[in-house]
């Protein structure tokens, strides 16, 4: 029970700094180092798996990932592709109202801060067709922009979870793949009740010319699919050959070059990436873990409770994407297994993490696009609410039926 105590203590300690706003990547090294003090972790043992973890394999792979992926976003904006991509999907969907929705799932497709803002000029112009409400812009912007987070293997999200439970990421994207699709047949019945149908747009480009400057707006990203699903390549890999053969192809000066490069490593990031990586060797080492599952055996009423409480909470108070994974999967990892996880418990606390995201008034991407709709957060949440309780429901079934039951 004291082992318990301890725990809580950190999570608390956690959630406090960050409800104070505080830098995640320094609450959590700052949470590494009051795990280490709680469970008497030896300096000499402590200082060494920190140093470990920091020079570990996994974690130069997933640092090498995100700023690969944060530099194909750059890039993509920076040059125009995002804009090229949505003047060629206006002239090829033939039902306008789509208009509204594959703008935001496209450039969600590449993760990155306040993307959703990004999108939300297109949405505000695709709507002035209907004289839309700023609270149902808001919600086909934010909704659709997150359609990817259940599967998608470029969001940090995925990255952590893979990393922490020690497996591919391919694992966890195929697993949750079927929440996207209920994402997206949510999102469609909101905007087809909601939005009337209009005539199309006429083009005068052909269909063939529009999908070719339609392909060539977003060939990196459809590139790092085919290397990582087709050819099964690991993604720092595929990714890698996809940034330079950006370099090859894309035209620019060396300014222009390093200018990119330049904005696209942040050091806020990578030390994010590390704290998360120490936090979980410390947890390990500490042995806060193994007394988790002394008090909370990993199968029962109290571990399926965990598995709703912590991630769900935790992206309800932070709004932080990857919080939830980054601190509560090393928590609930000996509930989920490691190596060989129970990837219906992976899924289960994932999603319920994600819906506290979607939920969260602290979300970043929410915020951003409030603001630039002026919409009320409670008009929001009157469209927001029910598709996100059926996400959670679904995964609830899910456990119910093949775990509980």
């Amino acid at each position: 029970m004291i082992e318990l105590l301890k725990i809580i203590i950190i999570v608390i300690a956690i959630l406090f700094l960050v409800k104070k706003k505080w830098d995640l990547g320094l609450v959590l090294f700052l949470g590494t180092l009051l795990t280490g003090l709680i469970f008497s972790l030896n300096l000499k043992v402590f200082s060494h798996n920190l140093l470990e973890a920091l020079i570990s394999r996994e974690t130069i792979n997933v640092i090498g990932i995100i700023l690969l992926v944060l530099y194909l976003g750059n890039l993509l904006r920076i040059k125009g592709n995002f804009k090229k991509m949505v003047n060629s999907l206006k002239k090829l969907v033939p039902e306008p109202r789509l208009i509204l929705a594959l703008p935001p799932a496209f450039i969600g497709l590449l993760p990155m801060i306040g993307g959703a803002l990004m999108s939300a000029p297109i949405v505000e112009e695709a709507g002035r067709r209907w004289k839309l409400t700023p609270a149902l812009k808001t919600f086909l912007n934010y909704w659709f922009r997150h359609i990817w987070e259940y599967c998608w293997p470029l969001y940090i999200n995925l990255i952590f979870a893979s990393d922490i439970l020690q497996i591919p990421i391919k694992r966890i994207s195929y697993v949750q793949f079927p929440f996207t699709i209920l994402a997206v047949l949510l999102g469609l019945v909101v905007l087809f009740v909601r939005v009337p149908h209009l005539p199309k747009e006429r083009s005068d480009q052909s269909f063939l010319s529009n999908l070719f400057n339609l392909f060539f707006s977003i060939w990196p990203i459809l590139l790092a699919i085919i290397l990582v699903f087709v050819f099964k390549f690991t993604l720092l890999f595929s990714l890698g050959v996809v940034v330079l053969l950006t370099q090859v192809f894309f035209r620019m000066n060396i300014q222009e070059r390093f200018k990119i490069i330049w904005k696209s490593i942040s050091v806020k990031t990578v030390f994010l990436l590390a704290s998360v990586m120490m936090f979980k060797r410390i947890l390990e080492v500490s042995g806060a873990l193994s007394s988790l599952t002394r008090v909370f055996p990993p199968e029962g009423t109290s571990a399926y409770l965990l598995l709703f409480t912590v991630p769900f909470f935790l992206g309800l108070l932070t709004g932080v994407n990857h919080a939830y994974v980054g601190i509560a999967f090393p928590i609930l990892l000996p509930i989920l297994g490691e190596g060989d996880p129970d990837m219906v418990l992976v899924m289960f606390a994932y999603v319920s993490g994600f819906v506290g995201i979607l939920l969260s008034p602290t979300h970043f991407c929410l915020v951003l696009t409030l603001d630039y709709f002026k919409a009320n957060l409670r008009d929001v949440y009157k469209i927001l609410i029910w598709p996100s309780l059926i996400v959670f429901s679904a995964a609830f079934l899910v456990l119910l039926f093949l775990r509980i039951i």
